[in-house]
């Protein structure tokens, strides 16, 4: 077992643990984890071969898996605060 094959192991198990526990609290977005766990599939194909684009992909995987992890409801806030802005400054006018 190499590292790119433990890392991807790793990151698939994480990522998963941490969306079963966002599911039983709130209703998260599927497929940013949908996306981290096929590129741990391709990055575990790609690093039996000994590409280096497997140690890539797994870069971007694992940003991608911090942007879920620090920022889960970015989209909505941002869609929100802008409205609510918006109709309470016409209210007050």
């Amino acid at each position: 077992m190499s590292f790119v094959d433990a890392y991807s192991i790793g990151l698939l198990v994480v990522s998963l643990s941490f969306f079963i526990v966002r599911y039983l609290r709130e209703e998260p977005p599927v497929m940013p984890y949908l996306v981290i766990a096929c590129t741990c599939a391709v990055t575990n194909f790609i690093g039996a071969s000994g590409g280096i684009g497997g140690i890539l992909l797994l870069i971007a995987a694992s940003f991608l898996f911090i942007g879920c992890v620090f920022y889960p409801q970015y989209r909505g806030k941002q869609k929100s605060s802008g409205t609510g802005d918006l109709k309470a400054r016409s209210q007050d006018a």
